[in-house]
């Protein structure tokens, strides 16, 4: 992925995870006001909906990977999968942090601070499920944007250009050896330096 885009996703997702992080408070406020005028604030629900709070909004992080990846239309090339999961950890890392403040203090709140430890294995457990099905839809989203994937006009015509060229050096190479007396060396000299010219046109076209 180049820079720009790798910016750009960067960039969306640390806004993503402003607002998510912004969302969780709220929910988990409002959970805990909820249960406060149930009188269930102090009962094992209060961490069972944090649980599942933290695990809806894991979700919805890998969601907007792949949703931004669509939107953006990407090209595909052979290490996008790779690249973007990378960026998915990364967002997950920071948020993973924030979440398990939530679960602690959601803990605290039901007054078994001691069950954070023990809960903490079922989080673990819930964010790697997580994680297994994203891999798979991105997998699944590679493929399809591998499929769709076409070469541009452009860039097949500056492949069918460097063939001519190669073809020309060729034929240019068999003259030379036929009649070495030829001027043919400023042509080959031309030739050898544009058609890797051409070649790192094309690679940085598929890298886009």
């Amino acid at each position: 992925m180049n820079l720009e885009l790798r910016q750009n996703f960067e960039e969306k997702l640390r806004i993503f995870l402003i607002n998510t992080t912004q969302a969780i408070n709220v929910d988990f406020n409002s959970m805990l006001k909820k249960h406060a005028a149930e009188s269930q604030l102090r009962s094992g629900n209060t961490i069972k909906q944090t649980m599942n709070m933290i695990s809806d909004y894991d979700s919805k992080i890998y969601l907007e990977v792949i949703s931004h990846m669509k939107a953006l239309n990407l090209k595909f090339y052979s290490d996008i999968e790779a690249d973007l999961l990378e960026l998915a950890k990364d967002a997950i890392s920071l948020f993973k942090k924030e979440a398990l403040i939530k679960l602690e203090k959601s803990t605290e709140m039901a007054g078994r601070p001691e069950l954070f430890q023990r809960m903490l294995p079922d989080v673990e457990r819930d964010l790697a499920n997580n994680l297994a099905t994203f891999q798979n839809s991105l997998n699944f989203a590679v493929i399809e944007l591998k499929e769709k994937t076409t070469t541009s006009p452009f860039e097949k015509g500056l492949w069918i250009f460097e063939a001519i060229l190669f073809i020309a050096l060729i034929f240019i190479s068999g003259m030379w050896f036929i009649e070495p007396n030829g001027n043919y060396e400023p042509i080959m000299a031309g030739l050898s330096l544009v058609i890797p010219f051409i070649y790192l046109i094309i690679r940085r076209l598929d890298k886009a």
